[in-house]
């Protein structure tokens, strides 16, 4: 059983977690008690005899203490002095004493042991960062388990239920349509899942001349905006956060005609957050929102896919788009903490990623116009 430090919100909530993701920081991997434990450090000053770690958070975690114990013991096993233990969290250093640090060990040891109870496979939000997802989530709908299916929830099941309603009966005997309209679009998602086939519930207006948009933000910064424009990508960054450097991109986006299309709503709210306080930027607002295309929407309400979740990556990854990155929203908020340490490429490795929205959404525009 492996006890990844890096993801323990996700790894406690399912011990087969395996993440997509790595995060640019020096991996330890060691065994501790037969369990292998996943760590990480960022630097070790031979000098004060201490370890250094980097995170994001703005609080000491449980997560963090696990940490601190298990780099200390990984030093400590490889022949070095350590001292102590430095974790900065939000540009503040915290100081732990190897004294401290004994003293939280058997803490440690409690929960090393729980790891070596196996547990059964729990679906949730954390499967969407989770590598063996598809396959997991398929053998779940194969043995019965339908929670993995978007829409059906339990209180969804327990309303069927009190119809008296089987849904893979149902959608086995194509009868979706005989239930209440309400209930239906699960339905279609599950038969979508169990034919590995898209479905079109209801037709709908595909635009023909369209530009993608995609934002990329790290707490109240909006520092990338993404444009596709007739198969060519375009980034405008504004990490020095000036009004200037927005206009720019609202004057671009305000000279085209075409149908801005974003997937989800986020993208468009961020545009009215960032210009509803700024006079001279707000006018382009109006222009933009009567022009955008929520491409989520119609996909949620019109179609079904063989997919367990409606993001982004996963209907494009069905329609056969190849990603360069594994990045994910999280890993922005990392690399760009991480490009703001010194580190250019991080910042090059969000414009990739930013690319690949822009133009993974533009492919799922042009799929579904063929099924239409």
């Amino acid at each position: 059983m492996k006890m990844d430090l890096l993801n323990y919100r996700n790894i406690k909530k399912c011990q087969h977690f395996v993440p997509i993701y790595k995060r640019p920081t020096k991996y330890i991997e060691f065994n501790y008690k037969g369990v292998d434990i996943v760590a990480s450090y960022d630097s070790y000053d031979a000098k004060r005899k201490s370890v250094k770690i980097l995170r994001e958070s703005r609080k000491l975690k449980l997560s963090h203490i696990f940490h601190i114990i298990s780099v200390y013991l990984y030093f400590k096993d490889m022949g070095k002095e350590v001292r102590g233990v430095e974790i900065t969290l939000e540009n503040k250093v915290h100081y732990f004493s190897e004294r401290w640090i004994m003293r939280k060990l058997p803490l440690f040891k409690k929960e090393v042991e729980s790891f070596k109870i196996p547990k059964e496979k729990t679906p949730g939000n954390h499967c969407k960062f989770c590598k063996i997802k598809i396959q997991c989530h398929k053998e779940m709908i194969k043995n019965g388990d339908l929670s993995v299916v978007p829409g059906i929830s339990k209180s969804y099941m327990n309303l069927l239920k009190d119809l008296n309603i089987n849904p893979i009966k149902v959608v086995e005997s194509n009868k979706i349509e005989q239930v209440p309209p309400q209930f239906r679009k699960p339905l279609y998602n599950l038969k979508s899942l169990l034919e590995n086939k898209p479905i079109i519930i209801n037709k709908f207006d595909i635009p023909k001349k369209y530009i993608i948009y995609d934002v990329e933000t790290y707490r109240d910064l909006d520092f990338l905006h993404g444009i596709l424009v007739k198969g060519k990508y375009k980034p405008y960054l504004n990490v020095e956060n000036t009004d200037d450097n927005l206009e720019r991109f609202l004057k671009f986006i305000d000279s085209t005609k075409e149908t801005i299309v974003h997937y989800d709503v986020y993208d468009i709210k961020r545009l009215q957050m960032i210009t509803k306080n700024i006079s001279h930027l707000y006018k382009y607002l109006y222009k933009i929102e009567d022009r955008s295309y929520d491409l989520y929407e119609k996909i949620q309400k019109n179609i079904a896919l063989p997919v367990t979740s409606y993001s982004l990556k996963d209907i494009s990854k069905f329609f056969g788009y190849k990603w360069r990155t594994d990045l994910n929203g999280y890993a922005i908020f990392i690399e760009y903490k991480n490009y703001l340490r010194g580190h250019k490429e991080s910042l090059e490795k969000i414009i990739k990623y930013n690319e690949d929205d822009c133009r993974a959404t533009a492919m799922i525009m042009e799929s579904l116009r063929e099924l239409m």
